[in-house]
C-alpha cells in the first residue's frame, strides 16, 4: 500500500524503525539492528544538532522557481541564512506571542500573497516550524482558499521539528507532498529520459555523474534538487529512475514506482570507482548500453591505475563521519589506498540502510560504530581511543577532531561523486598526509580525560523498547 494515502508523512522512527542512539563496535551495531524492528533508544544527554525542517528547507531551497515561506517565529524563519547565495529569498511569517494564542492565519495569507506579487512562482510551499505544529493553524484552508485566487500550487511542508531524531525525515515529508500535490498523475506517455534523484548532493556532485551519463549518451533530469516546479511535474514521465543516496532518495524513487508505474533501479552510491562503476554498469543493463558503458569505465579504470598510487594511506588509521549510505564506498576507497578504517560515525541506521552494515565485513568487526545525530564528544572519545591519523567528515563542525590530534579532511565542500571524485578524494589525502601527525601529543581537547573515559553509552536509556 502506497504511504500517500496518509495526509503527510511518518517519521522515519514510526516508518522504519530509525535507530539514532548507539556507540559501540560494527558487529554489536549489526546485531542490534538484525531484528523485524529495530529496539529504539533515549538519550539522556544529546548535543545540539539539525533538524528535520532545516533539510526540507535546504532541498526547496534549491528548487529554480519556487518561493519558500517559513510559517513560524523570526527564530525558526533565519534558517534561510544558511544559504550561500546571496540572490536567494524567502519569507517568514514572524509569528509571535499573541499569534501562537489568536492565530496566525492572517500573517500566513498575507505572506502567500506577497511571495505570489513579488516573485511570481509557479509554486509555493509552506514550512512548518514547532510554533504552528503546537498551536495548530488551520494551514489547510488558507491553501485551498489562495491556490483559487492566485492559480499556482500552493503545497504544505509537514515538518515541526521536534517529533523525529532523524532529520532525513526532512526529505521525506518533502519527497510526500511532491507525490501527493505536484507530480503529474496521468502522464500521456514515458518520455526517453531518466530521473536522477538528488536531496544533498552539491552542484559539483551533479555534473561529475552528468559528465558519465553524458558519456553514455543517457538523457536525465535531476530532481527534486535543482530542478524546476515543471521538472517535478514530469517526473512520472520518466523511463526510469536511479538514486545518489539511497538512503535520502530512496522514498521518493520506491513511491514513483509503485503510483506511477517509474521503475526504480536500485544501486548503490556513485562514491569511489568501484561505486560508481557499479552505478553506471547498472544503469546500462537496464538501458541496454552495457557494451558503451564497459568501454567507458575500462578507459577511467586504466587512467585511475596510472594516476593514483595503491600505497598513499599505508599505516594510517581512519575515522569516517558520514551518511550511512556512502560508508562502504569509503571504506573500500581508503583500504584500497593502504589505509585501515578504525571506526565510522553515522546519523542513523533503520530497517533500509542496515543492509549497508553487511557490506562492511571485510573490515574489522571490533571497529568503533558511533550513530548519532551530532553528538561530537561521543565521536571524540571514539577518535582519542582509537588514536586516529585522519578524521573524514561530511558534516559540519570537525573542529574537535584536530583538537584530538587527528588530521581533518572534509568532503563537506568537494565533489566526491562519480570518478571524478576519486581524484578530488586522493589530492584531499594527499594534502591530509603533510599534516598527518603534526597535531599528534598536543593536549588542547575540548573533553577531560575524566569525561572521555566515560562508557559511549552512558547517556543513553537501554531499556527503551
Amino acid at each position: 500500500m502506497s504511504f500517500l494515502e496518509d495526509r503527510k508523512a511518518l517519521t522515519r522512527e514510526k516508518r522504519l524503525s530509525a535507530l539514532s542512539h548507539f556507540h559501540g563496535t560494527l558487529e554489536g551495531l549489526i546485531d542490534e539492528t538484525s531484528g523485524t524492528e529495530i529496539k529504539q533508544r533515549v538519550r539522556t544527554y544529546s548535543q545540539i544538532h539539525v533538524d528535520e525542517t532545516i533539510y526540507a528547507f535546504d532541498v526547496l531551497s534549491k528548487i529554480e522557481d519556487a518561493a519558500i515561506i517559513v510559517n513560524g517565529a523570526i527564530g525558526c524563519g533565519n534558517i534561510g541564512l544558511t544559504q550561500i547565495d546571496e540572490a536567494f529569498g524567502w519569507y517568514s511569517t514572524n509569528l509571535v506571542e499573541r499569534d501562537t494564542i489568536l492565530g496566525g492565519e492572517d500573517k500566513l495569507r498575507e505572506a502567500v500573497i506577497r511571495a505570489y506579487e513579488e516573485q511570481h512562482p509557479k509554486a509555493v510551499f509552506i514550512i512548518g516550524t514547532p510554533v504552528v505544529a503546537i498551536n495548530n493553524d488551520d494551514v489547510n484552508s488558507i491553501i485551498l482558499e489562495l491556490e483559487d485566487e492566485i492559480g499556482i500550487p500552493i503545497i504544505s511542508i509537514y515538518t515541526d521539528g521536534f517529533k523525529s531524531k532523524t532529520p532525513v525525515t526532512g526529505y521525506d515529508i518533502v519527497t510526500h507532498s511532491l507525490l501527493k500535490y505536484l507530480i503529474d498523475k496521468n502522464p500521456e506517455e514515458t518520455e526517453p529520459f531518466i530521473n536522477v534523484i538528488s536531496f544533498s548532493e552539491s552542484i559539483e556532485d551533479i555534473a561529475a555523474i552528468a559528465k558519465s551519463l553524458k558519456a553514455l549518451d543517457i538523457k536525465y533530469q535531476v530532481l527534486p534538487r535543482f530542478s524546476s516546479i515543471d521538472e517535478i511535474k514530469g517526473a512520472s514521465k520518466a523511463k526510469a529512475t536511479v538514486v545518489l543516496n539511497p538512503e535520502e532518495g530512496g522514498y521518493l524513487a520506491r513511491e514513483l514506482e509503485e503510483v506511477y508505474d517509474v521503475p526504480y533501479i536500485v544501486t548503490e552510491a556513485p562514491v569511489g570507482f568501484r561505486g560508481t562503476k557499479a552505478f553506471l554498469l547498472k544503469l546500462a543493463a537496464y538501458l541496454k548500453v552495457e557494451d558503451k558503458a564497459s568501454k567507458y569505465v575500462d578507459e577511467v579504470e586504466a587512467e585511475l591505475t596510472r594516476s593514483i598510487s595503491k600505497h598513499l594511506l599505508d599505516g594510517k588509521k581512519i575515522f569516517i563521519d558520514a551518511s550511512l549510505s556512502r560508508i562502504p564506498a569509503y571504506a573500500r576507497l581508503f583500504t584500497n589506498l593502504g589505509g585501515e578504517v578504525v571506526g565510522f560515525g553515522a546519523p542513523f541506521v533503520d530497517l533500509e540502510n542496515r543492509n549497508q552494515l553487511s557490506k562492511l565485513r571485510f573490515l574489522s568487526k571490533g571497529i568503533t560504530a558511533v550513530i548519532g545525530n551530532g553528538q561530537y564528544f561521543e565521536k571524540a572519545n571514539a577518535i582519542a581511543k582509537g588514536e586516529v591519523d585522519i578524521y573524514v567528515s561530511e558534516f559540519q563542525g570537525s573542529s574537535f577532531a584536530s583538537d584530538e590530534g587527528a588530521t581533518v579532511v572534509s568532503t563537506r565542500n568537494k565533489s566526491i561523486y562519480g570518478f571524478d571524485g576519486v581524484y578530488v578524494l586522493y589530492d584531499s589525502f594527499v594534502k591530509a598526509i603533510r599534516l598527518s601527525g603534526k597535531l599528534h601529543g598536543l593536549d588542547k581537547g575540548n573533553y577531560k580525560i575524566s569525561w572521555k573515559s566515560k562508557s559511549g553509552n552512558w547517556y543513553v536509556k537501554q531499556e527503551v523498547s
